[in-house]
């Protein structure tokens, strides 16, 4: 279980201090775990009734704080469902899916989180590719670089993309910025569109729009290893293009579920 403090925590040396007594941890621990303006780990915990004690604790002194069950990362539930275009409306916003378009009112938006993707990207060692140095043998110059070419053109590469997460349904709507179109009179520049799209959804529906996946305490806990992280993560695709992400797909889905929490108990 994961004991989440929200985007709503001021940051102060007063608060810091308040959560440092209510915590039990040092201030400057808490100051790399948590920050304003965004989602942190507070703690983790195996047992749901210590994850909800401390989170009762802190409620009472006025933290916004949630506890996430951490299976959400591995949930089949939790699929992401490409989305070829957007239409805004007055009250609605069109998505216009694989086989058929969907019609949702901007009330049913609970949260979008933005980043970048590379599928393939496993947790832990295997994200930074550090090897034993019993697998290690002596390579030729010729060989090192053919083995280096290899490795870029296999490699997936990665994009830019955002995820919808709805109040009432678990799976989750992905805008792929290689398949996604922006429509007539885009300027070229992926990273720009897509913010513009996501700030103008984001007007317009009242919730957060989060980019904090580099940074944030609560994806540094989604790049651990499953068996670290207590949780079994869906096996890899066969296309590259398909593969999971274990670090922003991971971060995304508890980011979801934790403002859809923070949504029914506010």
């Amino acid at each position: 279980m994961l004991v989440l403090l929200g985007p709503g925590f001021d940051g102060s040396d007063q608060g810091y201090q308040a959560l440092a007594r209510a915590t039990g941890l040092v201030p400057y621990d808490l100051r790399t775990r948590v920050k304003p303006g965004s989602w942190g780990l507070i703690r983790a915990f195996g047992d749901q009734g210590q994850a909800q004690e401390l989170a009762s604790k802190l409620l009472a002194q006025g933290f916004p704080v949630v506890v996430v069950d951490r299976q959400v990362v591995g949930d089949s539930e939790r699929r992401h469902v490409p989305v070829s275009s957007l239409a805004f409306g007055e009250s609605d916003f069109v998505l216009k899916l694989k086989d058929r378009e969907m019609r949702i009112p901007y009330g049913a938006l609970a949260c979008i989180v933005e980043g970048e993707v590379q599928p393939g990207r496993a947790g832990g060692a295997a994200a930074s590719g550090s090897t034993s140095s019993g697998t290690l043998r002596a390579v030729t110059p010729g060989e090192e670089m053919q083995v280096s070419r290899e490795a870029q053109l296999t490699a997936p590469i990665g994009y830019l993309a955002a995820d919808l997460h709805f109040s009432t349904v678990l799976w989750i709507a992905r805008l792929d910025t290689r398949v996604f179109d922006f429509g007539p009179g885009r300027g070229g520049n992926v990273a720009v569109e897509l913010k513009q799209l996501t700030n103008q959804l984001s007007e317009r529906s009242g919730v957060r729009v989060d980019r904090n996946v580099r940074s944030s305490s609560v994806a540094s806990f989604a790049e651990q290893p499953a068996s670290l992280r207590g949780a079994s993560w869906p096996p890899v695709s066969q296309r590259a293009r398909d593969a999971l992400d274990a670090r922003f797909d991971s971060y995304s889905r508890v980011l979801g579920e934790a403002e859809r929490l923070a949504r029914r108990s506010g």
